[in-house]
């Protein structure tokens, strides 16, 4: 009896990107403050030529020195987010907590276009983070191939008054005060002077008087 043969099951081919497959960019900001009880927003823009389809996760990774103090994680694909081990949807009022930071879903805006995709969360800070934290932003594509870029904290600017500052209006207002002074003295009236016609009056009636003895 003939026996029958039969070919080694195929095995199933990994889709590799090629060289010329185009290639995500990544950018974005973070502002805020580092303090407990403060609030950040972290800002991720990416771009994918041929459509933000072919994007597949956003992160944020928090670290300082060599140290990972934070991690969020967002599936594009299931709009899901994850903060530390929580996972939460997004737009809902769901609230993930990690280590540093808590994020609500409701804080979280993912807005998509052509190749573009902006994705931008409000999170509260529970534990204070240290100066100098770095944000390492990151996307990756269907083809696992990721791009990251980092940022620190945007200070605001300092409203206070500075040393030059107050050096200055010092100076101004005691210029500002001699002129005034100044200008106040010789605008003072001046003391008031014998007038000629009161001088010619006095004389006249001088003259009128009868002279004793006569």
């Amino acid at each position: 009896m003939a026996s029958l043969a039969f070919g080694a099951p195929a095995m199933a081919q990994s889709v590799t990107p090629s060289p010329d497959t185009p290639k995500a960019a990544v950018s974005g900001e973070v502002s805020g403050a580092l303090a407990a009880g403060s609030t950040l927003t972290i800002s991720v823009d990416a771009t994918m030529p041929g459509g933000y389809e072919g994007l597949d996760l956003v992160e944020v990774f928090v670290r300082s020195g060599d140290r990972e103090l934070e991690h969020l994680r967002y599936d594009i694909d299931d709009n899901q987010l994850l903060v530390g081990d929580v996972e939460i949807a997004v737009g809902t009022g769901s609230v993930a907590t990690g280590e540093y930071l808590a994020v609500s879903g409701s804080k979280v805006v993912n807005t998509t276009g052509a190749g573009n995709l902006s994705f931008t969360v409000d999170a509260s800070v529970v534990r204070a983070l240290p100066e100098g934290s770095r944000f390492v932003l990151s996307v990756t594509d269907d083809f696992d191939v990721t791009v990251t870029t980092t940022r620190q904290l945007e200070q605001p600017q300092d409203d206070g008054l500075t040393l030059g500052t107050v050096v200055t209006v010092v100076v101004v207002a005691l210029l500002a005060g001699g002129f005034l002074g100044n200008l106040f003295a010789s605008h003072r009236r001046p003391p008031a002077k014998l007038s000629v016609y009161g001088t010619i009056a006095r004389r006249i009636e001088t003259e009128r008087k009868p002279v004793a003895g006569r």
